[in-house]
């Protein structure tokens, strides 16, 4: 209010905290906080569950799990962990804002094909998930480059190739990517909510083991999906 009563412009993210929470020239930036917070909240949630070694990526020393993922240095990677394939099974976390200034239109380009549009205002992770899952998974080419770049009130058009960061580990490798996506406001995308009950119901059964601290006051939580659902978001 003080600003704009001084004659500056006053954005409606800035009100609603895009600027705190992704940082600007006159702002520091949190993101490595948030983002810090939400993988030790996710590394507690996938210990507590875990059948093989979880190893964390360090960014400051690349070669430590180069490895595992060229390219791109992984959050997590729990070795032999899934249950049946005894894959290596890679966790990327991301806590993007949904209340940033920029947006897509999703028009694409002839020479870059379809891209991911911003539709948070129609749909719930509408700014957030489609990007991440492009940016970490990539995606297969679909159509022709003659037919223009994808339409998405139609379906059809061109969408290029696109290598993500986990392509190494993913078609290289023969790995599992999981994604642990938790948006600054809270909100837990609907993969990460899968992961979360998936691992519920396999420390439900009578011969695994919970790991989980759930903590002694009376209004700790005692499922594991409650548990970790509120430590994520936090």
């Amino acid at each position: 209010d003080a600003k704009e009563a001084a004659g500056e412009t006053v954005t409606i993210g800035m009100r609603k905290g895009d600027q705190l929470a992704n940082g600007s020239k006159d702002i520091p930036c949190e993101h490595n906080i948030r983002h810090n917070g939400t993988m030790y909240a996710a590394a507690n949630m996938v210990r507590a569950r875990a059948c093989g070694k979880l190893v964390l990526g360090d960014k400051a020393n690349p070669q430590t799990t180069f490895h595992l993922n060229e390219g791109h240095v992984t959050d997590m990677c729990e070795i032999g962990g899934d249950l049946q394939s005894q894959r290596d099974v890679h966790y990327e976390v991301k806590v993007p804002s949904a209340l940033t200034k920029t947006r897509q239109a999703g028009q694409g380009s002839a020479a870059h094909g379809g891209c991911c549009a911003s539709l948070g205002h129609k749909f719930g992770f509408g700014n957030t998930l489609d990007q991440t899952l492009l940016k970490v998974l990539g995606c297969k080419e679909r159509g022709h480059k003659s037919q223009g770049p994808l339409v998405h009130a139609t379906g059809k058009g061109w969408v290029k190739e696109h290598k993500g960061q986990y392509y190494d580990a993913l078609h290289v490798k023969n790995g599992i990517v999981k994604i642990c996506l938790v948006e600054s406001q809270g909100g837990i995308a609907p993969p990460t909510k899968r992961i979360i009950f998936n691992f519920a119901k396999e420390v439900g059964s009578p011969s695994a083991v919970d790991r989980t601290d759930y903590g002694t006051a009376s209004g700790s939580a005692r499922g594991f999906a409650q548990h970790h659902s509120q430590q994520l978001s936090r």
